[in-house]
């Protein structure tokens, strides 16, 4: 049986971040950029921080 992964608990909203990506370390952003690559490269972010897209609100589903 395959594992189901979690990514971390999210206590902020992320409406404000519709279409573009997000690190979340300890609950929170902490630094937003429109890709994923930019995000990495940024000097806030850890490696060992969570990355995810925020989708547009329009989007529909959206599954990772």
């Amino acid at each position: 049986m395959a594992a189901v992964h979690q990514g971390p608990e999210v206590l902020e909203d992320l409406k404000k971040y519709a279409g573009s990506w997000v690190a979340i370390r300890d609950g929170k952003v902490i630094a937003d950029a429109l890709d994923s690559v930019e995000l990495r490269n940024k000097p806030e972010v850890n490696e060992d921080d969570f990355l995810m897209p925020v989708p547009d609100a329009g989007s529909g589903v959206f599954l990772l």
